[in-house]
Parts: C-alpha cells; sequence; structure tokens
C-alpha cells in the first residue's frame, strides 16, 4: 500500500517525536497504576524465563548464548528474550508480545548500567511504549505474527537500551534506523514445524543491541524508513495506521493493556483452556474413556489458529512449536491431568498417546457472537479497528469474515479510546463435551483469569505472583521484586539475579 504525501510526512515526524518524548521520560512522568502492571509484567516475564530454564529447547538457547546474566550483555538479553518466547508463556497486550524485548533488555542490563529498580520499571515502560506504538501501526497485517513480529523487538530492544544509556539524540535517530532498516521476516512453516520460534525474538533483540552500539560508535542512519510504497509499514501492514505512533503520548499508556497467561500457549486459547480447567473438575475419570467429542466455540482469531497449527501435528512427532499452539492437546492435557504447565511441553508428555488420541476428538467451530465480542474489547484488534475505520474495509484477513456487512459493523465499533485505563481483551470460548451415553458438558468463559480487564486491574500482583511460585521461584525473592522500585542498585542486581538462578523443579 502506498501511503499519502500526508501520511508520509507523519511517519517521519512522529519518528523523531516518539524518540524525543522516549528520552524524557522518568519514573515520576508514569501514572503509578501503570508502573504497577510494569512490575507484576518483569515479574511474569522472570517466571516465563525460569520455565524455559527446565525445558530441553531452554537449554539449547543458554547452550547457544550462554546462561542469562552471567556474560555479557548482549548475549544475555539474547539469551532472555528467546527464553521468555521458548513456551509462549509471555504476558500479552494490545498488540502482542511486548516482553520479549521490553521487559528482558532492562534486566540484562542492569548491572553494567547501574539501574536501581526504579530506572529498571521506568526503562520497561519507555520500551513498551515505544514498540507497541509500532506494531499497532502495522497490526492490520497478517494474522498470527504475533511473537515473530520482529520489528517489535527491534523496537522494544532498542529503545530499552537508548532509554537506560540516557542516549543523545543523535544516538537515538541512528540505531533506531540502523536497528529497523533491516528487518527480518521469519516463515511461518519454520516457525510452526521446528525449533526456530524463539530465535524470532533472540536475534532481532541482539541486532538491534548491535544497532545501539554501532550508533554509539558513530554510525549514522535516517530514520525516514517508514514512509512510501517500500517504507516499513507498507511493508509490513495492508492498512498502516502512522497516526497511532505518537497518539495521546504520556495519556495512552500501553503498558495498560498487559494481560498475564496461566497457561502456556495462544492467548486466543486460554478460554478454552481455562473451560477445560472447569470441565476436568466436573469428570470422573471412568468418564474421559467414554468422551465421543469435543467442540471449542471461539472466535475467528481461535478458530484461524486451529485452522494454521492441524498441519504441523503429528502425535508424538509434533514440534514443540506446534503443541505449544495446538488447541486439541491442550484441552487434552487439561483433561487428563487437571493443568497445563511448561512440563506439558517436555519429551515425556509429548510422547503420551493418550493426550494424542483424545486431542484428536477436538473439533473448533467459529462463533460469530464471540467473534462481535471480541472485536468490541481494546485487544487485540478492537481497537485498531476504530482508529482505522473505513480503512479497515480494506483488510483482506477482515473482508472473508464480514464481506459486505463490513463497513457497517466497522461503524458500529464506535470511536477511539482516549485512554487505555479501562482497556479489554475479550477472546472468551465455549467448550462442549459430548459422552458416549448422551451426555453433554458446558463451560463458557468470555475473559480468562489474567487477561486485560477490570479483574486483572485489581488483581494482576496476585496473579503475576502465583505464576513466580508456580515455577519454584521463592517467596522472599517475589517479595523484593514485588517493591522493586525501593531497591537501589545492588539490591535490584542481586534480587534479578536470585529470580533467576533455579530453574523450574517440576
Amino acid at each position: 500500500m502506498t501511503l499519502s504525501v500526508e501520511a508520509i510526512g507523519r511517519a517521519v515526524g512522529s519518528t523523531a517525536e516518539l524518540a524525543t518524548w522516549a528520552r524524557t521520560v522518568r519514573y515520576e512522568n508514569i501514572p503509578a497504576t501503570t508502573l504497577a502492571l510494569a512490575r507484576s509484567q518483569l515479574i511474569s516475564t522472570l517466571a516465563t524465563v525460569r520455565a524455559s530454564l527446565s525445558h530441553p529447547l531452554g537449554r539449547a538457547l543458554v547452550a547457544t548464548f550462554g546462561a542469562p546474566l552471567r556474560g555479557e550483555p548482549k548475549q544475555s538479553a539474547a539469551a532472555l528474550a528467546g527464553l521468555a518466547t521458548c513456551l509462549d508463556f509471555d504476558d500479552v497486550s494490545f498488540v502482542g508480545h511486548l516482553s520479549a524485548s521490553c521487559a528482558t533488555v532492562p534486566v540484562a542490563y542492569a548491572r553494567p548500567l547501574g539501574m536501581d529498580g526504579r530506572e529498571l520499571l521506568t526503562t520497561i515502560v519507555v520500551a513498551n511504549e515505544c514498540a507497541a506504538r509500532l506494531t499497532a501501526a502495522t497490526i492490520l497485517g497478517p494474522f498470527f505474527r504475533a511473537q515473530a513480529n520482529t520489528h517489535c523487538h527491534l523496537v522494544g530492544a532498542a529503545t530499552a537500551l537508548l532509554h537506560a544509556r540516557r542516549a543523545p539524540a543523535i544516538e537515538w535517530a541512528s540505531a533506531l534506523g540502523l536497528a529497523l532498516g533491516m528487518v527480518p521476516t521469519p516463515l511461518h512453516r519454520a516457525v510452526l514445524g521446528s525449533d526456530l520460534k524463539p530465535l524470532t525474538a533472540a536475534l532481532p533483540v541482539r541486532s538491534a543491541l548491535d544497532a545501539c552500539d554501532a550508533a554509539a560508535h558513530g554510525m549514522r542512519c535516517t530514520t525516514e524508513l517508514l514512509d512510501g510504497g517500500d517504507g516499513l509499514l507498507a511493508q509490513l501492514s495492508a492498512v498502516p495506521l502512522p497516526d497511532l505512533l505518537v497518539a495521546g503520548l504520556g495519556r495512552r499508556w500501553h503498558t495498560d493493556t498487559v494481560g498475564f497467561k496461566r497457561f502456556p500457549g495462544s492467548a486466543y486459547a486460554q478460554a478454552a483452556y481455562e473451560c477445560a480447567e472447569r470441565l476436568s473438575a466436573r469428570l470422573h475419570e471412568r468418564e474421559l474413556s467414554s468422551i465421543r467429542r469435543i467442540v471449542v466455540h471461539g472466535c475467528l482469531l481461535t478458530y484461524l489458529l486451529d485452522r494454521k497449527v492441524r498441519p504441523f501435528l503429528d502425535g508424538r512427532r509434533t514440534p514443540v512449536a506446534a503443541a505449544n499452539f495446538a488447541l486439541g492437546y491442550g484441552l487434552a492435557t487439561i483433561l487428563l491431568t487437571g493443568r497445563l504447565g511448561p512440563e506439558d511441553l517436555g519429551p515425556g508428555a509429548l510422547d503420551d498417546e493418550r493426550r494424542w488420541r483424545l486431542a484428536d476428538k477436538v473439533s473448533v467451530e467459529h462463533d460469530t457472537a464471540l467473534t462481535e465480542q471480541m472485536l468490541r474489547a481494546t485487544a487485540p484488534l478492537g481497537e485498531a479497528l476504530r482508529w482505522a475505520g473505513p480503512r479497515a474495509a480494506t483488510w483482506p484477513e477482515l473482508q472473508a469474515w464480514a464481506g459486505e456487512e463490513l463497513p457497517r459493523r466497522l461503524a458500529e465499533l464506535g470511536l477511539p479510546e482516549a485512554t487505555f485505563e479501562q482497556a479489554t481483551m475479550s477472546i472468551g470460548a465455549r467448550v462442549v463435551i459430548e459422552l458416549a451415553d448422551g451426555r453433554r458438558l458446558t463451560e463458557q468463559c468470555d475473559r480468562p483469569i489474567g487477561m486485560t480487564g477490570p479483574a486483572t486491574r485489581q488483581h494482576h500482583q496476585v496473579i503475576a505472583g502465583a505464576k513466580f511460585l508456580g515455577v519454584g521461584g521463592g517467596a522472599e525473592t517475589l517479595s523484593r521484586l514485588e517493591r522493586i522500585e525501593t531497591l537501589d542498585h545492588e539490591q535490584t542486581v542481586r534480587t534479578l539475579a536470585v529470580a533467576l538462578c533455579q530453574p523450574c523443579a517440576r
């Protein structure tokens, strides 16, 4: 898509405006509620890394990049990024996966840059805001880039390091230009059919940090890379939204949209897994063998996720990434064991033929009411569609859903949100189990525990804390993390090191 002259001017000017704003943000400028969510984001990310450290894929990443916080910070940041995305257990936001870069780079550089707890949290928020805004401007592109949104990782990593270093304006301009001048594009067949997925975060993070060092040593690059038919926005999105790069700076905090997963797997599957958890408590063990069929009624995103991953499923030979996205495997695991954790993506669990036999009985059907509910929420698409307005009618993925009704449905979504203080994510599901004797057991979940909404805003500290403790984190360490803004540099560094020192014992 070719951007208008007016849009080009906005995009170029917006890059400089965003960088200028990001350079000046300090702890005192950020609302207390936003800082609290960033704190839970940090705790959740550390829990996710701990979970991955006990998995064979996580151990391979450590062998490749080195153990986190024990070597050169660039390598440590790359390792942390890969570990954060390894099992799809990281948190999500309005625009997807921020923490792989925005939380991991500050953790990796806390010691060498002398950061205390306040500076750490501030850097996470600044990186969130910058990475989220570029990702929001390009979100109306191909479905399911998600963790493979390499431009999100590039911006998150670069802005985190630049802010932590208090780099001068010339370095911000050049580092962002160098980082975004060569955006890698993962192939979805490789992401789902191999062990590539964690590298789609690790390698861009490392590349962005190299770009920052290159800028610090005098290498220069323009930031005028977003405009034109060959510019970044047009390359990444069918409906570029350049205005979102700076919309509501200092007022619309994207960090306020962060949500937390209880299960390793896509955000599009969390509601179905919560339904399965409830159904597991209702089923007697003897009834498991009499399950005839399991139907998941989900929104368009859940339905398309199932279709996308099915070609890569092959029982015990299924790659970890595909199993991670497979609703059938996740549901079967919960129904058979009562839970779904990182260990259920290890070799022993994936070799369990009983799980795969039950997974074969799972089908996913599109529920248009759940799609309508999903689109009325802030995330993952509603706010972008409201901002795009009639322009969204040209988005191919959406045309397939609504057809001629699309303009009317877009108009019904209303106006964009002035702030994200009341942000929501509503990716619901209804799961129906049909038993051989004709009985049907049903559970519905409109918003899973931890996903963006009123309950998460009230309880996110408890949710993130339970996740950290659930992967073997210590209660004392959690207590220090929950008050990290009160810690000086040495206390902060020591707390981060202890938080990652022991892999999950399960």
